[in-house]
């Protein structure tokens, strides 16, 4: 291919159609025509020698060949827009708005200090935070722009999706204090005596303590299973049931002094980890990498 005669206006069309999946709002994207865009995408197929993007039920999807070069051709358009921005975005008189969709854990954790923050540094920015209850969700609301971004466990890596680890967290037992069971410390036979909740936002009745429990041949009783954590500190403050708890929750909790002590968990758990994701038609928004920064650095200290 000789690229002085390759028209680059192509690769904003492809970088429009593998975002949106659809001629006509790939088009609307770029300003370009239905017929104009359909006429990108038969250039595309010649040069390329590949039909990159097949019509489904669940609308045009992307070939692997697409696939391969989506990522490269969306550096390039970075590198080029990097180039020419004209960057003015103040964070001290900017006022806007973002969506960032969260985890309840991630909101407990970082939306206190982040807000402390915000109030001084960028007084004109608000917040509106959506709850989110699974991976999917995730991808779902950067694909269709309703979040900015979103503050969760990791997606798998994609071409559109990029990730920014933020923390890894573990876990740790809650009891009541002066549980009768834990009176000399937490121990395998104590934590499997006793009565469990689980927290599951995705109403699983089995948990990672279960996982690992059932590969040493052990079991416990799950007596009450709920979708939020929140709720959790209380009910074990009052009864003589036991929680398995993100640790940064559990010990945040036990400084309220709502009766609770924290324990170490008496099986190994493997920690897991917290990321920052956003889609990459706005990895270089000014005002958008602005606040990752912010994000990443008040969850540095969380």
């Amino acid at each position: 291919m000789d690229i002085g005669s390759f028209d680059l206006n192509l690769l904003k069309a492809f970088d429009a159609l593998y975002a949106e999946r659809h001629v006509t709002r790939a088009g609307l994207r770029i300003g370009l025509s239905q017929s104009a865009m359909s006429g990108a995408l038969t250039r595309l197929r010649e040069l390329l020698a590949d039909e990159l993007f097949v019509r489904t039920p669940l609308g045009m999807q992307p070939t692997a060949r697409a696939d391969d070069v989506a990522g490269p051709v969306s550096e390039v358009l970075r590198l080029v827009r990097g180039v020419l921005r004209a960057d003015g975005f103040d964070p001290a008189t900017a006022e806007r708005a973002f969506t960032v969709a969260m985890s309840d854990y991630a909101a407990f954790v970082l939306l206190p200090p982040l807000l402390a923050r915000l109030g001084v540094e960028a007084p004109g920015i608000d917040l509106r935070v959506c709850g989110m209850f699974s991976r999917g969700e995730a991808v779902d609301l950067l694909d269709s722009g309703e979040a900015n971004l979103v503050v969760g466990v990791p997606v798998e890596a994609s071409a559109r999706i990029i990730t920014r680890p933020l923390l890894r967290e573990g876990f740790s037992c809650i009891a009541r204090r002066g549980h009768p069971a834990f009176v000399d410390g937490i121990n395998l036979e104590a934590f499997l005596a006793v009565p469990h909740l689980l927290v599951s936002p995705e109403g699983d009745r089995v948990g990672l303590v279960d996982h690992k429990l059932a590969k040493l041949g052990l079991e416990r009783r799950v007596v009450l299973s709920l979708p939020q954590f929140l709720v959790a500190p209380f009910v074990v403050a009052e009864t003589d049931l036991i929680a398995t708890l993100a640790a940064r929750v559990a010990h945040r909790f036990a400084a309220m002094d709502i009766g609770i002590a924290v324990h170490e968990t008496p099986v190994a758990l493997s920690d897991w980890p917290l990321a920052l994701m956003w889609h990459r038609r706005a990895d270089e928004h000014a005002a958008t990498i602005w606040l990752r920064d912010i994000i990443a650095e008040v969850s540095a200290g969380a």
